[in-house]
């Protein structure tokens, strides 16, 4: 005998999903009919209100970077000839302008002997680039002393007479009394160490060029009119 058997009163479904029995059903085996319902009464049908969340606008800063206007790239200070340097106290161009006509500056100098001396700086020959620097000495009459030194020079040279090294200068403002009157300068102090004697060049705001004074040969600016 196997090991399934079959009722007769059925087909051969005893592979198939369960169905309904084939035989009469007793009352309990049957559910009650379900009753009619109404969708609308349940809400299927029903009309409903969107509800909208407010969301703030992204900050700036949230930006696709490539939507954002490009920064104008920092122009470098034309004060400043380098790293570790201080600010030169003109351009080179300040300088230029300062001399544009030709300029003389005497410069009185002062011996460790007592003595004096007038130096003579003349410019000439001017250009957008450069001029031709005429230096010499002279007594108190002014008459010239030895040869006239000439040659050519140009503006960024001359500015770059003023660098220092931040490391080793102190820069500040100060207004000296001289020969020409009372002068506002800045102050740049320099010490090749801690406790050396420092060296004190001493640049007037309003007249660009050379230091008007200085400590070391005790130098003084005598005039700087334009010629």
């Amino acid at each position: 005998m196997g090991l399934f058997s079959q009722r007769n009163d059925e087909e051969n479904t005893w592979a198939a999903l369960p169905g309904e029995p084939r035989g009469p059903r007793d009352a309990a085996d049957v559910l009650d009919a379900a009753p009619d319902v109404d969708p609308l009464a349940v809400g299927l049908g029903a009309q409903y209100t969107s509800v909208v969340f407010p969301v703030a606008p992204p900050a700036p800063e949230a930006a696709e970077a490539s939507d954002a206007a490009p920064k104008d790239p920092v122009e470098p200070d034309p004060h400043v000839l380098g790293p570790g340097l201080l600010p030169t106290p003109f351009t080179a161009d300040e300088i230029r302008d300062a001399a544009r006509g030709g300029k003389t500056i005497r410069i009185l100098v002062e011996e460790p002997d007592g003595t004096t001396v007038h130096r003579v700086n003349r410019f000439r020959d001017l250009d957008d680039e450069r001029a031709t620097l005429e230096r010499w000495t002279s007594g108190p009459t002014g008459i010239v002393q030895g040869e006239i030194a000439s040659s050519r020079v140009t503006w960024r040279e001359l500015q770059g007479h003023a660098t220092f090294r931040a490391e080793q200068t102190t820069l500040s403002s100060e207004a000296l009394e001289l020969p020409i009157g009372r002068v506002d300068c800045l102050r740049y102090e320099v010490r090749d160490s801690a406790d050396a004697e420092p060296d004190v060049f001493w640049f007037a705001t309003g007249i660009p060029g050379c230091p008007f004074a200085s400590n070391r040969r005790r130098m003084r600016a005598c005039s700087a009119p334009p010629s």
